[in-house]
């Protein structure tokens, strides 16, 4: 009986990190994607909500957790949608490349584990001819991962 409790207890802690992890990666894609929200032209409430399709850059993926994370967090804001690779979100064959669905791709840099606050590098894109590149600073307040300042990347930079 007692090696079940241990057993218990072992999977259980595992499974609270894992998840505290997701929680934490999950709050800053959140954080960031609410950013690139608030600089879009208000919208009317009865028009559908916008779309964002979320891409990691560099080798790893954004765990199947995150993802279940950010998409309810953001469920009243706006449709999200991950991809793989960002050409799964693009209409490479029509011009200037525009994302699909009149979306914005929102293409996010690793999150450096446990540090507060985190720098992020973010490509905000919606066509060859409307994209940027920033940096966010994104910090605890208050229990909640916030957006605290942003510097935009030029050309030459990104």
């Amino acid at each position: 009986m007692g090696a079940v409790v241990l057993v218990a207890l072992a999977v259980a802690g595992c499974d609270g990190t894992k998840k505290d992890e997701s929680s934490r990666d999950a709050q800053v894609y959140v954080a960031t994607i609410r950013d690139v929200l608030a600089a879009e032209p208000p919208r009317d409430p009865a028009a559908p909500l916008p779309v964002v399709f979320v891409v990691g850059v560099g080798e790893e993926k954004i765990a199947a957790g995150v993802q279940a994370d950010v998409t309810k967090a953001l469920d009243e804001d706006a449709e999200i949608r991950f991809a793989d690779k960002r050409e799964e979100a693009l209409l490479e064959d029509q011009e200037d490349v525009p994302v699909r669905d009149n979306g914005v791709l929102v293409a996010v840099g690793a999150v450096p584990p446990d540090v507060d606050p985190v720098a992020v590098h973010v490509e905000i894109y919606r066509s060859e001819l409307d994209s940027s590149k920033v940096v966010l600073t994104i910090g605890t307040q208050s229990s909640q991962w916030t957006v605290t300042s942003e510097s935009v990347l030029a050309p030459e930079e990104s």
